[in-house]
């Protein structure tokens, strides 16, 4: 529904086009999933300042560590820098960016006040992808000024969609609870993961095996919830006969600590680390 509404959006107002010039600054694991995902969706016209580029960099059909920067009205700055080093980059590339560039950055803990002191009179959007991006599947939240114009609003989504689904929020203070979440949120179910491995070995499996058998349950899960159309809980029920295996391991998991107090602690403390570096 998310993608049918954006596409909708996308044909009844003008955007960009595919050819504006858009110029990557860092370009760590990141950055080059977000690059791959242009490059297969058509954008041209790409400029990558990285100053330690990795051999896959290189072999992009791109202008790495160009001389000469495109720099017009259309044009799109991404900021994929580390947030500590960022006013030393911005310095440094100040005037490789338009007045009235649009600049997406996905840098944690930066706030848009803080990039409009730094870029006055750019367009802010602040954007905080999550890891699934590097396979196309990420998820993005973006978040804009008011005042941002239509054409903008549409090439951000449209460079966001290429590596996975977009969703806008209109607070930025969201921004902090989607880190918590879905920016975080891998690292849970990675965890996840690790434990049910080493359960697994706890009763009987090799490593190897525990390993396969923990990673293509969550895979598989993973798949059927996004197939199915029904809700988690509903799914867990429908798994969950009563008297069975499945209903006595999760009387443990559901007992206090339940899992479920324990990521609600998990998230607030990400959300909290997160507001409290954007304060920094």
């Amino acid at each position: 529904m998310l993608k049918e509404l954006l596409r909708f959006a996308c044909l009844k107002l003008k955007a960009m086009p595919n050819s504006s010039p858009i110029l990557l600054i860092g370009a760590g694991k990141m950055g080059q999933a977000m690059l791959k995902g242009w490059l297969a969706s058509g954008f041209s016209s790409i400029q990558v300042f990285e100053k330690f580029p990795s051999d896959a960099l290189k072999s992009l059909p791109i202008e790495l560590n160009p001389s000469t920067v495109i720099v017009d009205e259309n044009q799109t700055i991404i900021l994929g820098v580390k947030p500590q080093n960022y006013r030393d980059v911005i310095d440094e590339h100040q005037a490789n960016i338009h007045p009235d560039a649009m600049v997406v950055s996905i840098l944690a803990g930066i706030s848009i006040d803080a990039m409009q002191i730094a870029l006055p009179g750019r367009c802010i959007v602040r954007a905080m992808p999550n890891t699934p991006a590097t396979i196309g599947q990420g998820l993005t939240a973006l978040c804009a000024v008011e005042d941002i114009s239509n054409s903008h609003k549409i090439f951000a989504t449209n460079l966001m969609q290429a590596v996975g689904e977009v969703v806008w929020v209109d607070n930025e203070a969201m921004i902090d609870a989607v880190t918590a979440v879905s920016g975080s949120g891998p690292a849970y179910l990675f965890h996840f993961v690790e434990a049910l491995t080493t359960a697994a070995i706890d009763i009987g499996f090799a490593p190897d095996m525990a390993e396969i058998f923990a990673r293509k349950t969550i895979i598989g899960s993973a798949a059927l919830l996004d197939n199915s159309g029904e809700k988690a809980a509903q799914l867990r029920e429908n798994v969950t006969s009563e008297g069975g295996t499945t209903q006595a391991a999760l009387e443990v998991l559901m007992a206090e600590p339940s899992m479920q107090s324990i990521v609600l602690r998990a998230v607030k403390a990400a959300k909290k680390r997160s507001e409290e570096l954007s304060k920094i």
